[in-house]
């Protein structure tokens, strides 16, 4: 498990590594209208139209920076909504093994144009999402330092790329907290590890980024929310985040999670019936991801409602059908029914659903929560 866990925050790297890829997405080179209405399409939740839209662009504008990386991201996401993981995977590597001889191509033809050399960077540090799919963590590092080396020299040397602030304040802030497998990781990108200006690197990103904002924000958001709690800069994030990206279904549960955390519950029932019924419209394999995210949200409503039997229901139904990817929500379904446990004196079951939430050991705070409740009884 813990192996498993390292290779979460590996990839939470990698992440950052390709979410620079548009830092000059501005309306500076032909064709950056067009990619920009993919990008918002992919964003939100409409990834068929998005890869219509990027192959569109890609045919027409093939000299614009941001586009062939953006196709592949696009297909690689929409492949995500429709297909198993394992073809997810052979989706991207071979997409990526398309636009990367591409990209070289254009470096040595424009060495003066350093957004070649970005996407470039940011194409072949996607590539390690490929052996992070297939738990081949310490392989992962390698084109994850190949592409990282390529974006930290045009940050070096472009410092008015904000965007990539983001990639090299995820390691800072990752490495600082995480694992010694983590820590060896940032010496070897050469980088300092520091939470604090690891996150001070992602808010620039978020607030001075060119396209880079909308991912700095989405960690910020889940970083604040689940990790090194401030409820209050998460509720920033992620309010902006739900009202650019309004079909996002998840960052509408960020920003409904950002509302609960600071118990603010005004239309909050409305807007989980909104997501209720959203969810028919998703694909069956988005639907078998998010369902117990939106469960665990009901759950959190209910419990700040004092409803704690209505709570208990979601709660179970959302950890026996949990099939997602991403253990946070499962984490702290466990820790809020431990929570409700005690709430109801029933110590034993508390424990038990404790015991759940630190086994996943993926060193969330409701990790840290439970461990505490597992000693002393939660008191609400």
């Amino acid at each position: 498990m813990k192996l498993l866990n390292n290779s979460a925050k590996l990839r939470s790297i990698i992440v950052g590594l390709f979410s620079i890829f548009s830092s000059q997405l501005v309306a500076e080179e032909p064709g950056d209208s067009l990619v920009w209405k993919g990008v918002y399409a992919f964003y939100n939740n409409e990834t068929a139209q998005a890869v219509e839209i990027l192959t569109e662009a890609r045919k027409n504008y093939p000299l614009n920076a941001a586009v062939h990386f953006t196709w592949a991201t696009s297909r690689w996401l929409d492949s995500q909504a429709n297909d198993s993981i394992e073809m997810s995977h052979k989706v991207l590597n071979r997409d990526l093994d398309t636009v990367i001889p591409l990209y070289k191509s254009l470096v040595k033809e424009y060495p003066d144009k350093p957004l070649y050399k970005l996407y470039l960077g940011s194409a072949e540090g996607l590539k390690a999402r490929i052996f992070l799919g297939n738990k081949r963590w310490f392989k992962a590092l390698i084109p994850a330092y190949k592409g990282f080396k390529i974006t930290k020299n045009v940050a070096d040397n472009h410092p008015e790329i904000k965007d990539a602030q983001l990639p090299i304040g995820l390691v800072e802030y990752y490495a600082a907290i995480r694992s010694t497998l983590l820590k060896w990781a940032a010496t070897f990108f050469g980088l300092k590890t520091s939470k604090e200006e690891g996150l001070a690197k992602i808010e620039i990103a978020a607030r001075e980024g060119n396209f880079a904002w909308i991912e700095a924000r989405h960690l910020l958001a889940f970083i604040y929310l689940w990790e090194a709690p401030n409820y209050l800069g998460a509720l920033e994030h992620a309010k902006i985040l739900s009202e650019e990206f309004p079909k996002s279904f998840y960052f509408q549960l960020l920003y409904i999670e950002s509302l609960l955390k600071i118990g603010k519950t005004d239309n909050v029932l409305e807007m989980l019936k909104k997501l209720d019924d959203e969810l028919t419209n998703l694909t069956s394999i988005q639907i078998s991801h998010f369902k117990s995210y939106l469960d665990y949200e009901w759950a959190l409503y209910w419990f700040l409602k004092d409803e704690l039997e209505k709570a208990l229901k979601y709660l179970e139904r959302g950890i026996a059908n949990y099939q997602a990817e991403l253990d946070v929500f499962l984490g702290n379904s466990y820790l809020l029914q431990g929570n409700i446990y005690d709430i109801l004196d029933n110590r034993s079951k508390a424990k038990s659903a404790y015991k759940n939430c630190i086994e996943l050991d993926n060193n969330s705070y409701s990790v840290k929560l439970a461990k505490t409740y597992f000693k002393t009884p939660f008191q609400k």
